[in-house]
């Protein structure tokens, strides 16, 4: 019983070293850029030279403000169901223009950073010159579960996508997938094909009916900002939101 306990006792131990518990409120919640400016932000894990690690938030800075201006999304979703077993085969693909990475090379700011335990956070805008956002960049916990998590919101003005990952051994990791899968999902809610194919086949006197559902889209969505996150410490769930005007 004892070389059990001691690694239970360990593993409890590294998880709870795992789990992402600070983070700036902009990273929870992304400020509203004044008018004609974009905000991003970018992030990256436990570090040993503090300036790698600037760099490699800026690095995902800059990605995710190119996926914010203009971002190409491919989903297809294939489902057989034959009434004994069904199995799912989805494909993803993401990817954006780096002519936009480039210009925002050339032509951002650093408006806030934070340094925690869990590792370095940037928020930056596009073009360079705006330093103005509402949320304080005092290092917090997490807030209480946003209803967005359990509903997406209603708006007339905007569409929204959720993502969610879980079980993920680096956060950083997760929050990549997170957003990437909030993007896919409000592509879904923007256009999709689908195709239902029905077929039949007899085995052994028995009549089997299966069913082939196809889902598809090819989208270039412009302006999907992922405009909130939040993670379920108790589940080792993250979500993240994403919002684009209709």
């Amino acid at each position: 019983m004892k070389p059990f306990s001691v690694f239970l006792f360990i593993s409890v131990f590294v998880l709870l070293i795992n789990a992402q518990e600070l983070i700036p409120a902009w990273f929870e919640e992304l400020p509203e850029a004044p008018a004609g400016f974009h905000f991003a932000v970018g992030y990256s894990g436990k570090y040993f030279d503090q300036s790698l690690a600037r760099e490699a938030a800026i690095s995902l800075a800059v990605s995710n403000l190119a996926k914010q201006l203009e971002a190409r999304l491919i989903f297809e979703l294939e489902e057989y169901t034959d009434g004994r077993l069904r199995l799912l085969n989805p494909s993803f693909e993401l990817s954006y223009d780096e002519y936009h990475v480039l210009e925002i090379n050339k032509n951002f700011s650093a408006v806030d950073s934070s340094i925690t335990r869990d590792g370095y956070f940037i928020l930056i805008t596009y073009p360079g010159g705006s330093r103005r956002h509402r949320n304080s960049s005092i290092v917090k916990k997490w807030g209480s579960r946003p209803e967005w998590t359990i509903q997406l919101p209603r708006s007339e003005k905007f569409n929204y996508g959720i993502g969610m990952v879980s079980n993920y051994s680096s956060w950083v990791r997760a929050w990549k997938d997170a957003d990437e899968y909030a993007r896919f999902d409000l592509g879904k809610n923007l256009k999709i094909t689908a195709q239902s194919v029905h077929a039949a086949q007899q085995d052994n006197h028995f009549v089997i009916e299966s069913k082939i559902l196809r889902q598809s889209y090819n989208e270039i969505i412009h302006d999907s900002k992922i405009i909130a996150r939040w993670y379920d410490r108790e589940n080792d769930i993250y979500y993240s939101l994403c919002r684009q005007p209709r």
